[in-house]
């Protein structure tokens, strides 16, 4: 049983497109844990939920992170995007890590996997590049360096242009920049890594399975979300059944049944949910066992700090099939000082720190020195 008793906020600006938030939770037995609970401009009014929350948790005996919609009385939900969902998905990562801590247990064997010293990632070189002009010749060094660290599968977003409120022409006409820079980073890379394709639903019914016959002239293993999943769940399937590469998805939504059923309708063949906004690691490792059994692909979605990583590397342990990671790399040359131990990535892989719980704290001289705390209310 965990009892609640305080949380303290934290906040550390990374660049100007980027601020990663972190709450401390402590129990009633001075136990402690950190989740990262980042949601873009939304982040300080998730904050806000979360402490209110907390008010209205303490002195109730929390027996299972999955209880927390029945002690708040809440509905079932699939939309990660609100402020609800990231609230509880924190504090229910939090729970698990707790109660991990308690039972001297890495989080992955409470979550009933197994503790492992790394979990393979790959480079999402996107948020490195937006601080640049995003030119293909950028995207080309961009992939040339995460390959030069050992990374063997590369993820990019390219296809800042598009907007899937332009109609079919326009649409096809904007991509030609983004075909470009996919094409700058194949040729960066070569043949033997592997090369993910976001693409931010910023196509529809008719330009989806155009530009993906595009993509694979570059050897592409993914084609992500082409159309957002919660919104036309549908529509994602006809065009997951009319391309040839695989279409994976579902980083904004939250619980196991939304995921079963895009899974089961032939929306996605790899699944993505995000610790931050699918109900937390608990939930997740549902969702992963659930693509398991329907014979799917699991990889988590994390393009946040040093912590989320931490959290969604237990669960991908915790999943026997995982499929790699999402890291993404160079935003800062500090990111690793964020926490103690110091984050480790070495050859398109995670150090997996030892010892209880998520297995890290924030080290809170370099928080301090690069952010602040704060208190939401």
């Amino acid at each position: 049983m965990i009892n609640l008793k305080s949380v303290e906020f934290a906040c550390v600006p990374v660049t100007k497109y980027t601020t990663w938030h972190f709450a401390v939770l402590e129990d009633s037995d001075n136990c402690k844990t950190v989740v990262e609970f980042t949601s873009g401009n939304s982040s300080y009014s998730v904050a806000r939920l979360i402490s209110q929350m907390l008010k209205s948790l303490i002195g109730k005996e929390i027996e299972d992170e999955s209880a927390f919609e029945g002690l708040l009385g809440l509905k079932a939900m699939k939309d990660g995007r609100t402020d609800l969902a990231a609230a509880l998905s924190g504090l229910r990562t939090a729970v698990a890590q707790l109660q991990a801590s308690h039972n001297q247990q890495s989080l992955s064997a409470f979550l009933g996997g197994k503790t492992k010293k790394t979990v393979q990632i790959y480079a999402n070189i996107n948020r490195g590049l937006l601080s640049t002009n995003r030119s293909p010749r950028e995207f080309y060094l961009a992939a040339e360096n995460a390959v030069s660290r050992g990374f063997k599968i590369i993820k990019c977003a390219p296809f800042d242009e598009v907007s899937p409120k332009d109609d079919s022409a326009k649409i096809l006409e904007l991509s030609n920049r983004g075909i470009d820079r996919v094409k700058a980073v194949r040729s960066a890379i070569g043949n033997d890594v592997k090369l993910l394709i976001d693409c931010h639903s910023r196509f529809d019914l008719t330009t989806a399975p155009l530009i993906c016959a595009e993509l694979s002239t570059c050897s592409i293993d993914w084609f992500e979300e082409p159309l957002e999943p919660l919104e036309d769940p549908i529509g994602l399937t006809h065009v997951a059944s009319s391309v040839s590469v695989p279409v994976a998805g579902g980083e904004s939504a939250y619980g196991e049944p939304f995921f079963r059923e895009i899974m089961a309708m032939g929306a996605v063949e790899i699944v993505m949910p995000d610790v931050k906004y699918c109900g937390g690691v608990g939930e997740a490792v549902k969702i992963g066992r659930a693509a398991s059994i329907l014979q799917k692909k699991f990889s988590l979605h994390s393009p946040a700090g040093p912590v989320s990583l931490l959290a969604s590397a237990q669960v991908s342990s915790a999943v026997e099939d995982a499929f790699a990671l999402e890291h993404a790399i160079n935003e800062v040359p500090w990111r690793h000082e964020l926490i103690t131990p110091f984050e480790v990535v070495e050859n398109g892989t995670l150090r997996v720190p030892d010892g209880p719980g998520l297995g890290c704290e924030l080290n809170w001289d370099v928080v301090l020195k690069r952010g602040e705390k704060y208190d939401p209310s």
